[in-house]
Parts: structure tokens; C-alpha cells; sequence
């Protein structure tokens, strides 16, 4: 199984705005509700709407080593809030990822952040070991879950490396960065 980035609807992600070397962006996911992205220097950033109308925000590096694509679904009955639901969750959804891969098997990695909780576990395919990967295909993939109050994050981070600052970067960024914007209190 060759690890590629799923079917997101690219040319409306890219139709909803792209930007090279942005700080921070801020978008509206549901209910008002904003998330709030730092996005690093020399990585594109777009956001939009998968075919099922829930919000995408997709980061890539220029070099083509590292594609993050994370999925924002409502969750007000925490479904996803505890660790033995995201576990199932993404042994679940990702399932075809582990069947490819030489892990054969789900190594979850716990994390908490300042109002979230979340996992993640990464894949090696199989199909590319010892051999360069061709364009637009990945040696790995790390899947993931971070879920807060009402909400959750379903993330797919494809890369050439698990050992990079760059993958390091950019799940920090998923860790740390990936949050809600609260709205301020009233001012007086």
C-alpha cells in the first residue's frame, strides 16, 4: 500500500487561500467557533471543506517532505474524549495504514496540551522501504486524534522521516499550536 494524501478536495482547498510564510491563521470551523494555527516559515498553508462539508486545514513544506492534512469534526458528546475512544477510533479509521506498514501493529503515543487531549501512532510502508519514494508518495505516515470540549481533530501527517526537525515541527505544531481561539470577555 503506497502512502499518499487522501482524496481532500484539493482545488478547494487551495480556491480558499494559500500562503507561504504566514505566523498565525485563524478560521471558523463550525458553530463560530476559530481555530488558530501558527504555521511555519516556508510551509503553504490552505484551508477549506472535504466532500462532506466538514473543514480541512492542510500544511505542506516546499520541499515536498511533509504533508499535514487535519479534519475538524463537531463532537459535543465526546465521543472522542477519552483515550480508549480515540484509540478505537483511530485503529478504526486508519486500519489500512497499519495492514501496509512494517509495523503491523499500533504504537499509541498519548499527549496533552494546554485544554486537549489526543494520540497518534506513525506507519512505515511497507512498499517503500529502501527505496525513494516517488513524487507525491510517503515512507511514512502519522494518524492521530486531538479532541477538546465539542470538538475534534483527525490528523494525517505524511513524511519521508520520523526523526527531522521538521516532523518534530510540525507535531509540535499539532500538540501545541492547533487550538482553539477563545473568544475574549466583554470589555468594559
Amino acid at each position: 500500500m503506497n502512502f499518499s494524501p487522501r482524496g481532500v478536495a484539493l482545488a478547494c482547498l487551495l480556491a480558499a487561500g494559500e500562503s507561504a510564510s504566514a505566523k498565525e491563521e485563524t478560521f471558523v470551523i463550525f458553530d463560530e467557533r476559530k481555530i488558530v494555527i501558527d504555521v511555519p516559515d516556508g510551509y503553504l498553508y490552505s484551508s477549506g471543506f472535504d466532500p462532506n462539508g466538514a473543514v480541512v486545514a492542510k500544511l505542506a513544506d516546499a520541499k515536498k517532505t511533509i504533508s499535514l492534512e487535519v479534519v475538524f469534526v463537531p463532537d459535543a458528546r465526546a465521543r472522542l474524549g477519552t483515550e480508549d475512544s480515540q484509540k478505537d477510533f483511530v485503529a478504526e479509521q486508519f486500519q489500512q495504514y497499519a495492514e501496509g506498514s512494517v509495523e503491523k501493529s499500533y504504537e499509541f503515543v498519548n499527549f496533552k496540551s494546554r485544554s486537549s487531549s489526543g494520540l497518534y501512532c506513525a506507519f512505515t510502508d511497507v512498499s517503500l522501504v529502501g527505496k525513494t519514494p516517488p513524487p507525491n508518495e510517503f515512507l511514512h505516515v502519522t494518524v492521530g486524534v486531538k479532541a477538546w470540549a465539542g470538538c475534534a481533530a483527525i490528523f494525517t501527517l505524511f513524511s519521508q522521516d520520523t526523526t527531522s526537525k521538521e516532523y518534530s515541527a510540525v507535531l509540535k505544531l499539532i500538540k501545541d499550536s492547533l487550538e482553539e481561539k477563545k473568544p475574549l470577555g466583554p470589555t468594559l
